[in-house]
């Protein structure tokens, strides 16, 4: 029976499938897995390459596919790297389909000529191709070598997939002449774990004679990675195995540590060219874009939102995020665009040159994973910031977007914690915002036994109304595409946009619907939400380990207002609720007054991440918004 079956009930060796892979239907643990790994086995040695040596990196994987859904697991991407004189190459691929039908065992190989490159940015490209004939029930396999010139950092292993792994196994064969740390995440310990001396040949090099040391980590019967809402990336939270160069030791035994400090990073970043002097660099533009002698004298706060406003009205991001500078300073004022780092260490020379204290943080956005703060390595972060003195506060700000408020960073930004680039001085920063974003609906129904006419008016501050102007600004064909797709019959010329470009107030939306009411018999059923509240709860999983992430704290206010429609009368109202903690508030009430209906769901959640200890409340409390906005008034013939 499938429920028996173990990881040893397999053989993992490439193109030995057997009885025990052909009758596997599906995973006893999770019965609704589309697919399950049965084995994924990868290995890291060196190899001589001249007077220094390359990393090789062999992968051996195979799958099972129980469901439809499963069958994009026959697409496979396989990543690798250049930069310079340093590079990554593919080869030794082999994949198979294998079927059984009929009583018959089909295997179907990869056409080799089907595989392809796809260029992913500067420095990653990927290898892709997609394995032939396979459907429910199908086992596919493959297998893949890389190597690499690229030994700073051996590849890291993940364990954990978002389907089922029954066994996955990594082995390293280390030199005496490089040192990895290594770090294990989202696990306490592996299934087994062993270290040997390779019993191979003994090889030299140089006056050295060694033997490989053998590292192996085995972990079993892994639950799917749920991709849910409110994570930061699934790299941060995903069972895997983490490596990095900590030493290299020459064959005369000199040790050099590449594992540096973050004094030592610091340093390196202000002498470099592309970071502390294109920012003095800006410095030294300021006096040809100011009148510096009047702009000193404003309050401190004025100086501040004027060269943010001159930096976001005159130049223009070019949707590319890096930490240093792509460009010499002037060819990004001939240019009037650039990355986020031409644009934010130039505003901070401006801001330094009219006597405005900034300092650039250095951060890792949200798709790029957390800062591991043990590993001072400069290549973790991805973006580059603003941290800004006045008037005593310590302001987080970003010129990438004229949208966004002077004192705000992008959403994708709140991560964790980001580095002040500081002279002397080590110094980290929270990224996180305890100021709520905010979502007003107002709804206003005039009903009729025939039509439903209704007003809707959404009010948004924050990062929800910076998403608002971004998305649809002032384009009501955009705006009303939006509001077709919600299923909503909308009056064209209804609809009203109102602070677009006044980004101190709160983001309007306005616009007329019509419906006919849902009837049935002599009664009336109505949602007062219409589709505005959430209609399904976004946290799937019984239980969960890692945080629930909501970026920001985030309050949401729906007020309907009903007219009771001529000769109906209330049949229905549901029961109001109310929750409170210092977690979460939720309140929803109704009222029957001056021949009107007003009900109002208030729900707030008070803190940007909660532990994963909290999952249970967390998942309760979408439950109740989802219950609450979901109900309906019913309305009865008189």
């Amino acid at each position: 029976m499938p429920s028996a079956l173990l990881a040893q009930d397999f053989n993992n060796e490439y193109g030995n499938v057997g009885l025990s892979d052909i009758k596997y239907s599906f995973y006893p643990s999770d019965k609704e897995a589309e697919a399950v790994v049965i084995y994924d086995i990868g290995q890291s040695y060196f190899t001589r390459n001249n007077n220094s040596f390359d990393v090789i990196y062999e992968r051996t994987t195979r799958i099972k596919v129980f469901k439809e859904a499963g069958i994009r697991f026959a697409n496979v991407e396989i990543p690798f790297y250049g930069e310079g004189e340093i590079y990554e190459n593919v080869s030794d691929i082999e994949a198979c389909t294998y079927n059984f039908e009929n009583g018959v065992f089909i295997k179907t190989k990869l056409d080799l000529k089907t595989c392809h490159d796809e260029k992913v940015n500067k420095y990653w490209t990927q290898k892709k191709f997609a394995l032939p004939n396979v459907k429910v029930g199908s086992i596919i396999e493959y297998h893949y070598r890389i190597n690499s010139e690229y030994i700073f950092k051996l590849r890291n292993w993940n364990f954990q997939w978002k389907i089922p792994v029954i066994y996955s196994k990594y082995i390293t064969k280390m030199i005496p002449f490089y040192q990895y740390t290594w770090l294990l995440q989202g696990a306490n310990k592996f299934e087994s774990q062993k270290s040997y001396i390779d019993s191979g040949l003994e090889q030299q090099f140089g006056n050295v004679k060694f033997q490989d040391m053998v590292y192996e980590y085995v972990m079993k019967d892994l639950p799917a990675f749920k991709d849910e809402e409110f994570i930061t990336s699934e790299d941060d939270n995903i069972i895997k195995l983490n490596f990095q160069l900590s030493k290299v030791i020459n064959q005369d035994g000199i040790v050099q540590n590449v594992i540096t400090t973050w004094p030592e990073m610091i340093k390196d970043l202000q002498k470099d060219e592309d970071f502390g002097g294109y920012e003095r660099k800006s410095e030294g533009q300021a006096p040809k874009i100011f009148d510096l002698k009047t702009l000193t004298l404003l309050p401190a706060q004025q100086r501040f939102d004027s060269i943010l406003n001159y930096v976001k009205t005159n130049y223009n991001w070019n949707k590319s995020n890096y930490k240093m500078a792509s460009k010499s300073v002037k060819t990004f004022m001939k240019d009037k665009s650039g990355n986020n780092a031409d644009i934010n260490l130039f505003t901070i020379g401006l801001l330094n040159a009219a006597g405005v204290k900034a300092r650039p943080v250095i951060l890792s956005t949200r798709d790029n994973g957390k800062i591991k703060l043990d590993y001072p390595f400069s290549h973790f972060f991805n973006y580059v910031a603003i941290i800004a003195d006045v008037d005593g506060r310590k302001i987080l700000s970003d010129a990438t977007n004229a949208f966004s408020a002077n004192d705000r960073i992008p959403e994708k930004c709140i991560n964790d914690k980001g580095l002040i680039i500081q002279k002397d001085k080590v110094e980290w920063v929270g990224l996180q915002t305890t100021v709520p974003t905010k979502i007003q609906k107002t709804i206003r129904m005039n009903l009729t036994d025939s039509i439903n006419n209704v007003t809707v008016q959404t009010s948004a501050t924050e990062y929800s109304g910076l998403d608002y102007r971004n998305d649809f600004a002032t384009n009501t064909r955009t705006i009303k595409q939006h509001l077709l797709d919600k299923g909503y019959n909308v009056i064209d010329s209804s609809i009203v946009v109102k602070n677009q470009t006044s980004i101190n107030n709160p983001y309007i939306l306005k616009y007329t619907i019509e419906d006919h009411p849902e009837k049935m018999n002599d009664k009336i059923y109505v949602s007062p939400f219409l589709h505005e509240v959430l209609s399904e709860n976004p946290l799937k999983q019984s239980v969960r380990t890692y945080p629930i992430d909501m970026i920001y704290p985030k309050k949401s206010s729906f007020y309907s207002e009903i007219a009771i429609p001529v000769g109906y009368k209330v049949d229905f109202l549901p029961p109001a609720d109310k929750i409170k903690n210092e977690m979460f508030e939720l309140e929803y009430s109704t009222l029957v007054h001056d021949k009107k209906i007003i009900v109002n769901l208030i729900y707030y959640f008070k803190i940007p991440v909660y532990e994963a200890t909290e999952y249970s409340k967390i998942k309760y409390y979408f439950n109740e918004i989802v219950n609450k906005g979901s109900e309906k008034i019913v309305f009865v013939k008189e």
